[in-house]
């Protein structure tokens, strides 16, 4: 009887490397992504009109909302970090995916001379059941991650479009200081040059040019400040936006609101952990913890493996069989990170509680603060048309002589600097209101008048186009 040839031939290993090749078919493939060289700034102005599509904003004024929803669109920060979802759904992904079985195979050649030995192989095939076990706390605990991203993204947007509110009332209030106090300086500059004349030929004093001097540096340093102000504002604005630093921009500022009644205040704040994204985002963020604790738990059960094998000895023996491995848990059994997610989960609670109660704080601030600035604008209200009265016709007397010119140019000063302060108070009755509405998850109110005296919005550099 002829004995089979039981050494490995050179087809056993052809066939190997076939499966090999066929298991490394689906492997994904690199290929390098370089970063961008230029810059992403639009040099011109989209809006989004009433009807939902995109218009050209050019031509016309935007109002508060088109700018919220330019910066939502355009924000370059807020693209960057729309990019967590795509990583957050890849660990959902992932999550998902089935453990991959384990594949062991070896050879074994006699190296003695004995006749009627043959090669030696041996093939196992194992899984480990534990990620199957807790796959399911996973899974969940990554959705819920994902939830939270999201919850997370919406309340950046929110964030983004209620600054971008705030910035626009803030550029065109400063846009309105500035030509209030570029008009001033022309009529100091006026005075002044008259006033200097009139001293050469001796029909002044020193006493009444030096004033006019005061008050034209005095109307300077106020500018000058405030024209650094509004670069930085606009700046900002543009950057939010979106927007290359030169692309021109006009804007419409409503008249700021009335203060919200206490009763809207408070049904408003019972609900705001149900509506504000950045709180919906801790919770969602506290339930992917609890399915952490969960799947942690679950993995303390002892580990196993099973797998099957075939093998043939030296003495062309074939054998078939399976194998069962066990980890013990006697010392560690996943204790130390069961104590670090449950440790993670108060600590998620806490921060919970402490945004919680931040908020509650905050909202009751600026409750009390959009009263006492309303307040402020109604006293300041009251007496600014009279000041306006005294201040023309004062100006009329110190033309005819029958004031003194320190005299007037206080009153003057004075009605300029009050009239600098009640837009200063109506871009901060605004700010308070936007604030307020972004901790409340409110709607913009777009239904205020606007007011005649809001000015345009500035180009790049300028005051109002």
């Amino acid at each position: 009887m002829t004995r089979r040839d039981h050494r490995f031939k050179p087809l056993h290993m052809a066939g190997i490397l076939l499966g090999f090749l066929l298991l490394t078919a689906g492997c994904a493939s690199y290929s390098p992504k370089p970063l961008p060289e230029g810059f992403s700034l639009s040099p011109t102005v989209e809006a989004t009109g009433p009807s939902g599509a995109p218009e050209r904003a050019v031509e016309k004024r935007l109002t508060l909302d088109q700018v919220a929803s330019l910066a939502v669109c355009n924000n370059p920060d807020l693209k960057a970090k729309q990019k967590q979802l795509g990583v957050a759904e890849a660990q959902l992904y992932s999550a998902g995916l089935l453990p991959d079985p384990q594949i062991s195979a070896g050879l074994d050649f006699p190296m003695g001379g004995d006749a009627g030995l043959v090669n030696a192989y041996g093939l196992g095939l194992a899984y480990d059941i534990i990620p199957l076990i807790n796959r399911g706390a996973r899974v969940e605990s990554e959705r819920a991650a994902t939830e939270q991203v999201t919850l997370q993204l919406l309340w950046e947007a929110w964030q983004v479009s209620q600054q971008a509110r705030s910035l626009a009332v803030r550029w065109v209030g400063e846009a309105r200081q500035l030509q209030l106090l570029r008009r001033m300086r022309d009529l100091y500059e006026e005075r002044y040059r008259r006033s200097s004349e009139a001293m050469k030929q001796g029909d002044l004093t020193l006493g009444v040019t030096g004033t006019d001097l005061t008050a034209l540096l005095d109307s300077l340093s106020q500018m000058n400040q405030i024209e650094q102000t509004h670069n930085d504002t606009g700046h900002a604005l543009h950057l939010l936006l979106g927007l290359a630093p030169e692309a021109p921009l006009d804007i419409d500022v409503p008249s700021p609101s009335p203060p919200m009644e206490r009763s809207v205040l408070e049904a408003r704040l019972s609900e705001v952990s149900r509506r504000r994204p950045d709180l919906l985002a801790l919770k969602a963020g506290y339930q992917s913890q609890e399915a952490k604790v969960h799947a942690a738990i679950l993995s303390q059960f002892p580990s196993v493996s099973i797998g099957i094998s075939r093998a043939r000895d030296t003495s062309s023996i074939d054998t078939a069989g399976f194998t069962i491995g066990l980890n013990l848990p006697l010392f560690s059994g996943s204790r130390g990170a069961i104590a670090v997610e449950r440790a993670t989960r108060e600590q998620l609670r806490a921060e919970y509680q402490a945004r919680l109660d931040q908020t509650a704080v905050d909202i009751d601030k600026l409750y009390r603060l959009q009263g006492i600035v309303a307040g402020q604008r109604a006293r300041l209200d009251d007496y600014l048309p009279d000041l306006g009265r005294y201040v023309e016709q004062a100006r009329g007397a110190y033309q005819r002589n029958d004031i003194d010119a320190l005299t007037f140019l206080n009153m003057e000063m004075t009605w300029i600097n009050k009239r600098l302060e009640r837009i200063q108070l109506d871009q901060s009755q605004w700010e308070t209101a936007v604030a307020l509405q972004t901790l409340l998850a409110m709607p913009s109110e777009s239904t205020a008048q606007t007011s005649p005296t809001s000015g345009p919005g500035p180009s790049r550099g300028e005051n109002a186009k």
